[in-house]
């Protein structure tokens, strides 16, 4: 009396086979988003172990810098302000030459422990960040287009 749909039957097998291909398309797409966030993780630690060389190598011209700049504020003051006294230069005058020699030491200093400091700077996991995990267009507010 009531007759079955048409492929009613028929329909239970094929779409197995769709489920098992969404099913491998969809392990794929995590699979290529793991391999993204470990390449990112990757390129985070190799970027950790170049800041902290940088930073270390920043601190120790800080250290520098500081006993650089008591050693030849100290001994410097010493020496030219009685240099310069008993040359009969007023006081201001010969306390300001080891003051300036001083100031340019600690002047160099800091100029090379800030070039050091460029290097902590996680350039490359920011680059990739913008660009997406997947690897993508950047986003049009971050190139200034239109969207």
């Amino acid at each position: 009396m009531a007759e079955a749909e048409p492929g009613a039957g028929q329909g239970a097998g094929p779409l197995p086979d769709d489920a098992r291909a969404v099913l491998a398309a969809a392990r794929d797409a995590a699979a290529a988003h793991v391999g993204a966030l470990h390449a990112l993780r990757r390129l985070f630690a190799a970027e950790v172990g170049l800041a902290k060389a940088a930073l270390v190598q920043a601190l120790v011209f800080l250290l520098l810098a500081m006993v650089m700049l008591a050693t030849a504020y100290g001994l410097l003051t010493a020496l030219l302000v009685a240099g310069l006294r008993s040359a009969g230069a007023p006081w201001p005058l010969a306390i300001a030459i080891p003051l300036l020699l001083s100031l340019v030491l600690c002047g160099l200093a800091a100029w090379r422990a800030r070039a050091l400091l460029r290097h902590a700077d996680f350039e490359g996991t920011r680059r990739q960040i913008r660009k997406g995990l997947g690897g993508g267009d950047t986003p049009a507010a971050e190139t200034g287009e239109a969207p």
